[in-house]
């Protein structure tokens, strides 16, 4: 969903930058480069062209990038209410601007005159269009600005931000581009002289600025309603828009088409078309919900069934016995009696949730000596090692999508949730996208009252001695667009909740 959002966004941005032409200050900066101030040399004017053009560009990801910066740093977990409200001011603003109301609050300042009489030309409009790209610095032109600033700090993403500043930037610096360059022309003098005495032009800009902050305003309602649906919930599972997942002690739900359905089962997981829970003994696979004729696949009858993954072709399971021994298992969707053993241990909860894409599923693994994570191609049986550590370090939930690897990774001082390549076995290079402290107690490295001398406890930079995080990141699952992860209280557990982050 945020590549749309990007993408109407800065379209949005774009228009409501070319609106700023009207200002006083759009004028102004027309009439500063073209006539270069008395300077007949054309390349005077085109580096000053340039540098308001750069500054423009600068000023824009300066303000809605820092602005993203801000959403992201304030935290993830109110993303659906600012989704909410992101999406009624951009609602509000694309009225105000179909309608031509007067800007409110206006901000009644210009670029200050005196830097282009005692500075470079050059280095006055460089800084005259980081003004301008700022947005907030001088006259606003349209309600688009307020709204996009908004947004913005919804995205949780900066590079939403950067992206729709930039392209603010370009709005506010094409006028300038096109008419400067021509001005003392017969066509520079019509551009201006069209500019100046047709206000219908800047009304058309504004109403292009309400159709663009509707469709943003779609695109936030949707993704709204998406992350608020699964609270107290865990286990998250996506396909195709679509979204799964456990609640806490209850039943699986399913949100699909604008609708949120309870299933009649548990541990529902999604994947290539089907979706998958756990239902009176036996695994239920449809394609859709409800299906008329779902497979039926027994559960294993001395264990209890706790993790699922389906694609088009196969049914991954995870049980464990009444005597704690852990198995992880493929069955075919074609046919049901073919079974493939993938991984098995004697430790409760060593083996992790698994996750399939196609023909490959992924699991994490972890024991005494070692945790990593595991794949393998089950049309052709290769088996790869994707992450492993063999001290300090845990490996947890990989989820695949489209050729990627998401996944949690904690050491004694963060937990990080991982975007990474799984063709590369290596974390070196792999995105953070969450960083949250460990809840691992940590020893100060001393006892009060003695002397402190020969401190050899190693230090967090996240955290200090003592107790750990009260959070700890669980299940995950991936689109194209959006990583969900798990997260609970450490003293609670109940109150798990699913969270989405924005992928720029």
């Amino acid at each position: 969903m945020l590549s749309l959002l990007v993408v109407l966004g800065a379209v949005t941005a774009v228009l409501a930058g070319i609106a700023g032409a009207w200002s006083p200050c759009g004028f102004s900066m027309v009439d500063t480069i073209g006539t270069a101030l008395g300077d007949a040399r054309r390349s005077v004017m085109i580096f000053a062209t340039a540098t308001f053009t750069i500054g423009a560009l600068a000023g824009g990801a300066i303000t809605f990038g820092g602005l993203s910066l801000l959403g992201e740093l304030l935290g993830h977990g109110a993303a659906g209410l600012r989704d909410a409200l992101a999406g009624a001011v951009a609602l509000a603003a694309a009225l105000a601007d179909w309608r031509g109301w007067k800007i409110a609050p206006q901000i009644r300042r210009q670029v200050p005159e005196r830097w282009r009489w005692i500075m470079p030309l050059p280095l006055a409009c460089g800084l005259y269009g980081l003004l301008l790209g700022l947005g907030f610095t001088t006259f606003v032109l349209s309600f688009a600005v307020w709204a996009l600033a908004g947004i913005s700090f919804a995205a949780d993403s900066a590079t939403f931000g950067v992206v729709v500043g930039v392209a603010f930037g370009i709005g506010r610096a094409l006028p300038v581009m096109w008419i400067a360059p021509r001005l003392g022309t017969e066509r520079g003098e019509q551009a201006l002289e069209r500019l100046a005495l047709e206000p219908r032009m800047w009304l058309g800009l504004r109403r292009l600025d309400a159709i663009g902050l509707g469709a943003c305003a779609v695109v936030l309602a949707g993704s709204g309603a998406l992350a608020a649906a699964p609270n107290f919930a865990t286990d998250p599972s996506t396909f195709g828009g679509s979204l799964a997942w456990q609640k806490v002690g209850g039943n699986g739900y399913l949100f699909a088409n604008a609708h949120t359905m309870r299933l009649p089962g548990r541990l529902p997981a999604l994947g290539g078309g089907n979706l998958a829970y756990v239902s009176d003994g036996q695994i239920v696979v449809s394609a859709g919900f409800p299906s008329s004729s779902p497979l039926r696949v027994p559960a294993p009858s001395r264990s209890t069934v706790d993790a699922l993954a389906v694609s088009a072709q196969w049914l991954i399971v995870r049980d464990e016995s009444t005597s704690g021994i852990e198995n992880l298992f493929a069955v075919s969707l074609r046919n049901a009696a073919k079974r493939r053993y993938l991984a098995g241990s004697t430790t409760p909860g060593a083996i992790g949730r698994p996750t399939i894409a196609g023909h490959t599923v992924a699991w994490a693994d972890s024991n005494a000596r070692s945790s990593g994570i595991y794949e393998e191609n089950l049309r052709t049986g290769m088996r790869s090692v994707l992450r492993l550590a063999n001290r300090n370090v845990q490996y947890a939930s990989p989820a695949l999508d489209e050729g990627r690897l998401l996944y949690v990774q904690t050491d004694r001082c963060d937990q990080e949730l991982m975007l990474g390549s799984p063709t590369v076995s290596t974390a070196r290079h792999d995105r953070v996208l969450l960083n949250l402290p460990s809840t691992v107690l940590r020893d100060p490295g001393w006892q009060p009252g003695y002397i402190q001398n020969y401190n050899s406890a190693s230090l967090c930079a996240n955290r200090k001695p003592g107790a750990g995080g009260t959070t700890t990141l669980g299940a995950t699952a991936l689109t194209p667009s959006i990583a969900y992860v798990s997260e609970s209280p450490v003293t609670d557990v109940k109150r798990t909740t699913i969270i989405r982050i924005a992928l720029g």
